[in-house]
């Protein structure tokens, strides 16, 4: 198994949390959990597979969940816990997400999340059950892909919309 980027799930949990908080707003627990998941998918959709983190999602009730954090965190953040420790590069792919998720409410992330195959297929066999980060993986790297448009004809055949492709560039000899 190759490392991580960011040592542990508390990390990350603190950094968003800290993050939050220099724009004052409150991170309600659900929202954490949430932007902790899509930063882990969306991590190793651009990086082939790479965990961003050591973290194990669940199936809950309103979304995928860690465990551990949701326990640790469930009355804010502790305060014993000093700053986390992620390298800049790191830092600004979580601030990327944040940038794009930090400002939707937390019912919103969770409706878009709530539709995420790997999450239902999860929640299927129960609350509390896995979601393997192999699928989490497929999902999205899949999700991150440029998406073709396609048109269904009046008989039924399915027509994708043609894309020019860049020119070569000269040939060298």
């Amino acid at each position: 198994m190759t490392a991580t980027v960011i040592e542990t799930v508390i990390d990350a949990a603190i950094w968003l949390m800290d993050r939050a908080r220099q724009e004052d707003v409150y991170l309600q627990p659900q929202k954490l959990q949430r932007l902790l998941y899509i930063a882990q998918g969306s991590y190793a959709a651009m990086h082939h597979g790479r965990k961003l983190m050591p973290a194990v999602f669940v199936a809950g009730e309103l979304g995928p969940q860690d465990p551990n954090i949701m326990r640790l965190f469930e009355r804010g953040r502790p305060s014993n816990l000093g700053a986390p420790v992620i390298r800049p590069e790191v830092e600004r792919f979580m601030e990327s997400i944040w940038a794009r998720y930090g400002h939707h409410t937390t019912e919103y992330i969770n409706d878009q999340i709530k539709f995420h195959a790997v999450y239902k297929t999860a929640l299927k066999k129960g609350v509390g059950e896995e979601i393997p980060f192999a699928a989490i993986v497929r999902f999205f790297t899949q999700k991150e892909r440029p998406k073709v448009e396609q048109v269904k004809t009046a008989d039924g055949r399915t027509l994708q919309k043609w894309m020019p492709q860049p020119a070569a560039g000269p040939k060298t000899t």
